[in-house]
């Protein structure tokens, strides 16, 4: 990602990556192919420093159960779903962290 793409979730349960010089909606992916019986959190998502991943919240539809779903950028692949303590209030905002200056990348 140079910084020509940007990321927007819907009330509608879809994710879209839009071109940000054209506008034009180059991606989009359903919030139910993400995670059997999970939804889309529309007011939660987060692309990685890289650009390559973005972080999504999920909950089903009584909001009992939260996940993050990690997903591959050029594939839409969900990479990894992290579950939530239950015990754990339901998560509000995702932010990656970027490298700190000392860290080598791997």
């Amino acid at each position: 990602n140079d910084g020509t793409v940007f990321a927007s979730v819907g009330n509608d349960y879809t994710i879209r990556i839009w071109h940000g010089y054209t506008g034009l909606c180059i991606r989009e992916i359903t919030g139910t192919s993400i995670a059997e019986g999970s939804e889309l959190d529309y007011d939660m998502l987060a692309y990685s420093p890289d650009g390559t991943v973005l972080a999504c919240g999920l909950s089903n539809s009584n909001n009992e159960i939260w996940r993050i779903g990690l997903l591959d950028v050029n594939t839409a692949e969900c990479i990894r779903i992290i579950d939530i303590v239950p015990d754990v209030r339901a998560p509000c905002y995702l932010a990656f962290r970027p490298p700190l200056p000392t860290e080598v990348p791997s």
